[in-house]
């Protein structure tokens, strides 16, 4: 039983926006999905969902403890979100109601899938959740609407909405992005409780590679729609095989009271293509220090390194 992506493409029209995504979840496991903006990340979550926006098709093997999530429709799929698969979208604004009290949303999704008890109950519970997000003063909060709240309060009420059901799989697109250090860590703990305790398999969708580090057990690397890159959290970061994961660790910065002086930063050069602009052969070499020739005209396909997997005809042995 997993969550299994094996070659998911996703087209509008003619143009592919995803063309080669993999990913796998075991059970109670804590994999990152990380890449540069516009590498899909968020595109394959939606895929998971089955929530793609209008115009896009998905097709490939997307499947969920067996069940094949492109074939869901009408109440079936309604009862596997936020049951089997729930998600902490990247903008918490959109995500949630303006016209309805935070406790309330929380509530109808625990009513919906089945909460037994009165609505005092109801009411406690829903802030147990508040306070279990790090949400100060949640009996309070819990009357408010979102237009009350800061950014940073509507993604901890969001995280709350999506943990209320205790689904098998929780994916987070960037979760962390509004909060601060200190709150950070403890919803990092919090998915890390649910993943020991509940059997909880967590993505989290980032292009912070130290939140990685901190959290992860498992790494997918994407780009331009590709992923290019995955394994185990330590080899990955410590030996990295592909120049797009290495270009993403060096351009991490390095906080070290042992550096003195000035240091450079260093950077990828140039930006992920658009789709529609993909270039021929691997997406990746236009930027890559190393491409040669066969990297122009042909796309590595992602093959087993021992425990890894790498698409790169030179990768990093």
């Amino acid at each position: 039983m997993a969550l299994l992506v094996e070659n998911l493409k996703v087209r509008k029209g003619e143009v592919e926006i995803v063309c080669d995504g993999h990913l796998k979840v075991e059970p109670g496991e804590r994999v990152a999905v990380v890449g540069e903006s516009g590498s899909g990340k968020s595109i394959t979550a939606f895929t998971l969902l089955k929530l793609l926006p209008e115009g896009l098709k998905a097709e490939g093997r997307v499947e969920v403890d067996g069940t094949d999530v492109l074939s869901l429709k009408g109440e079936e799929l309604r009862r596997f979100r936020w049951k089997k698969v729930s998600m902490v979208f990247q903008d918490p604004s959109a995500a949630l109601n303006p016209l309805m009290k935070v406790g309330e949303q929380i509530g109808e999704a625990l009513l919906y899938h089945g909460f037994k008890g009165t609505k005092e109950e109801l009411r406690q519970k829903v802030v147990e959740l508040l306070k279990e997000c790090e949400v100060p003063k949640a009996e309070e909060r819990y009357d408010a609407y979102p237009h009350h709240l800061s950014g940073g309060l509507k993604q901890r009420v969001a995280i709350a909405m999506a943990v209320a059901c205790n689904p098998s799989y929780l994916i987070a697109d960037e979760p962390t992005t509004a909060l601060d250090v200190s709150v950070q860590a403890k919803i990092l703990t919090l998915f890390k409780k649910l993943s020991a305790e509940q059997g909880t398999g967590i993505v989290l969708i980032t292009h912070d590679v130290g939140v990685v580090a901190q959290f992860a057990q498992k790494v997918f690397v994407t780009y331009a729609g590709y992923t290019v890159e995955a394994g185990g959290v330590k080899e990955l970061l410590n030996f990295p095989l592909h120049p797009y994961t290495e270009g993403l660790i060096e351009c991490t910065p390095e906080l070290s009271c042992e550096v003195k002086g000035k240091r450079r930063l260093k950077t990828i050069p140039g930006s992920v293509p658009e789709p529609q602009n993909r270039p021929r052969g691997c997406p990746f070499h236009p930027r890559c220090r190393k491409a040669k020739q066969v990297c122009k005209e042909e796309t590595p396909p992602l093959k087993k390194v021992g425990e890894r997997s790498v698409a790169c005809f030179f990768p990093n042995y």
